[in-house]
């Protein structure tokens, strides 16, 4: 099995609580952003002085003034477009991850799997692991070894098909 692909499973596995607190913060980014609404655009914008088209009275709103904010308004959506869409797209591929991880630790069989979720994903200890499933600590490894193997080779596989 390619060495490679076993130290990308690896670090895929060390790296799988990063990406769901990365995950939790982009979901949280996606329903909290800071957005200008229209009529706040207009109205921090819309300051009252005379214009040359439209009289000189006072508490008048320039035409300029206007358009100024008008354009404003048009890229402010633009630019939470673009912000929303990239955070989107990150949050889309990290989900990815996670999913075809989660899937494929769930391919393998049992005792496997348990393991590499008990230690990669729910943190719990190799020592605790190895009490819990009632074996020395050298078999648990050898557990996690085969899992890791068997993982790489699912993402070969996978790998192939591009």
């Amino acid at each position: 099995m390619n060495t490679d692909m076993k130290k990308q499973v690896t670090k895929l596995l060390e790296t799988y609580p990063e990406r769901e607190r990365q995950i939790a913060l982009l979901h949280y980014e996606m329903q909290h952003s800071a957005r200008v609404s229209p009529e706040e655009v207009i109205d921090g914008m819309a300051l009252g002085h005379g214009d040359s088209m439209g009289g000189s009275g006072k508490g008048r709103v320039s035409n300029k003034t206007m358009y100024i904010a008008l354009n404003y308004q048009e890229r402010m959506d633009r630019m939470n477009a673009e912000a929303a869409n990239e955070i989107a797209q990150r949050l889309l591929k990290l989900e990815g991850e996670q999913d075809r991880l989660r899937y494929y630790v769930s391919l393998l069989e049992k005792r496997e799997a348990d393991v590499i979720r008990s230690f990669y994903i729910e943190g719990v200890s190799w020592e605790e692991i190895a009490q819990k499933i009632g074996v020395a600590l050298r078999t648990v490894h050898k557990i996690k070894n085969r899992a890791v193997s068997h993982l790489a080779e699912l993402y070969a596989y996978k790998a192939g098909l591009n």
